[in-house]
């Protein structure tokens, strides 16, 4: 049964449609000048130089640390509290997760947790903005740096989003965002790298495109380099963005501010909504942090037990609203307890990830819709026996 609130829903218009069109109509279908508009903006909006596209946000992920060097046997220090993707990736390549508990405030990682996890092995640090709140990027960009450790900021979930005025994306070696469907801004299916790494950009662009320098398929601007061993000169990927896709995200790129105040707005009315209930704790957001909202997850007081949030979620869906366990802590979920080890528990994360609850939020929802979730959330709150709700 489909949600009649679901828990997302991309925000797509004629525009999105039109560019789409336009890009299916080229003569390029990979490539192109969708492409390379979709790069540009995305770059000058995380204050940097390049950005390489890829297919994914995993692909994103997976090209910057291969680029990054990061091999078998290597550690890199990654949140506990946060969706699994990346720890995934760390693993394929026959690396180490190590994983860094988080603050109980921001749920970002906890800066001192992160120094503590460090040792010779460390070839990288993997920072997520947790539901596109930066608080605590400065202390792991500082640790990261007196260490010489690159930092990647996983911004999947923050784009639009600012600490001190300065834009997420500027604080660390490479930024990952995130075009999925479910994400503020979308491409249907998409990552965007960006950095100020010229050396690191072009091993992106080759490892993205099977290892190619150049498109061999497109050799306009270099004539006389006709042959693959000439052009093919790292081991890469099929990660490629179509120009249909880039054409959906450069056109989300230029509706950010639009639908950044859209999506403030619903925030907003939640919190208006929520915050008076003793038994929900809505996101805190320090004074200096401008959010992109990434999400609304809350979370629900120490009397409740994760079967209780379970059950809050399913009476959720029973009333046809979208709701999440938004997240697990990763060292507890059984593919990783092996790698987590008892030197990787994070009691922080495992506390916090019993009790939190994501629930619907999207670009166009209404004040109506804001209400009929809240209005329902509170009164399983307030009921003696969830399931009979």
């Amino acid at each position: 049964m489909s949600s009649q609130i679901p828990l997302s829903c991309a925000d797509i218009t004629e525009r999105e449609i039109h560019a789409a069109s336009d890009a299916l109509r080229g003569e390029q279908l990979v490539f192109g000048s969708w492409t390379s508009r979709f790069e540009r903006a995305v770059s000058k909006h995380a204050c940097s130089n390049f950005g390489v596209a890829t297919h994914s946000t995993h692909s994103a992920m997976h090209v910057t640390l291969e680029s990054l060097g990061i091999q078998s046997g290597d550690e890199v220090i990654t949140p506990a509290f946060a969706f699994p993707s990346s720890a995934a990736t760390i693993l394929r390549m026959g690396a180490n997760p190590i994983f860094a508990d988080c603050d109980a405030r921001s749920l970002n990682m906890d800066s001192k947790d992160v120094a503590s996890k460090i040792t010779p092995r460390t070839r990288a640090i993997i920072a997520t903005h947790t539901f596109g709140n930066p608080s605590g990027i400065v202390a792991i960009a500082k640790i990261a740096q007196e260490q010489e450790i690159p930092l990647i900021e996983d911004a999947g979930q923050a784009i639009g989003s600012k600490l001190n005025g300065r834009s997420i994306g500027s604080f660390g070696r490479a930024t990952v965002f995130a075009f999925h469907s479910t994400t503020q801004l979308t491409s249907v299916q998409g990552g965007v790298i960006t950095t100020d790494d010229n050396l690191l950009a072009e091993q992106c662009m080759a490892r993205r495109n099977h290892g190619f320098v150049r498109d061999p398929s497109n050799a306009t601007d270099e004539l006389h380099r006709v042959r693959t061993d000439e052009l093919m000169q790292v081991l890469g990927h099929g990660y490629r963005i179509s120009e249909v896709h880039a054409a959906v995200g450069a056109v989300q790129m230029k509706r950010i501010d639009e639908i950044m105040e859209r999506r403030d707005k619903v925030a907003r009315c939640y919190i208006q909504k929520l915050g008076g209930i003793a038994e929900i704790m809505c996101p805190t957001i320090a004074p200096e942090v401008e959010m992109s909202w990434g999400g609304f997850v809350v979370r629900l007081s120490d009397r409740f037990t994760r079967d209780d949030r379970d059950e809050i979620i399913r009476g959720l869906h029973r009333h046809e609203i979208g709701a999440a366990d938004y997240y697990q802590s990763i060292p507890t979920l059984p593919l990783f307890k092996n790698v987590a080890g008892i030197s990787n528990t994070c009691p922080v994360a495992e506390s916090i990830s019993k009790r939190v609850l994501a629930l619907p939020f999207y670009t166009s929802m209404t004040e109506r819709e804001v209400d009929i979730v809240c209005q329902t959330l509170e009164l399983m709150l307030t009921r003696g026996t969830l399931s009979d709700i």
